[in-house]
């Protein structure tokens, strides 16, 4: 989304659950699921205030758009976003070792 070009990669500024709900357009159950799933990691420690680190706010996005594309609930929004990031994680890595073989000449 070019949205995310807005959204700060530090986690110097953490994002406040209300911000992080309008922002994605979950609802605070959802979102409460994915945190008890794993997906979502509170910022510093998660005491009564709810916080999360910015790119939370794609990571969120991205759930909303499962959920209405795909009518996902919250164990398959958490077991698609986990996927997802796996496969990217391999993308990047094949890319880097693509970079390290040598050029084939045809």
């Amino acid at each position: 989304m070019a949205d995310d070009l807005l959204i700060p990669d530090d986690d110097e500024n953490p994002v406040a659950l209300e911000e992080l709900l309008a922002a994605s357009g979950l609802a605070r159950e959802e979102v409460s699921e994915l945190v008890a799933f794993g997906v979502f990691q509170l910022a510093g420690g998660g005491g009564a205030v709810w916080s999360f680190h910015a790119r939370t706010v794609s990571l969120a996005r991205r759930a909303a758009r499962l959920r209405d594309d795909f009518g996902l609930n919250g164990p398959g929004m958490a077991l698609a976003l986990t996927y997802l990031e796996r496969i990217e994680a391999l993308e990047v890595r094949l890319k880097e070792l693509e970079c390290q073989l040598p050029l084939q000449r045809a």
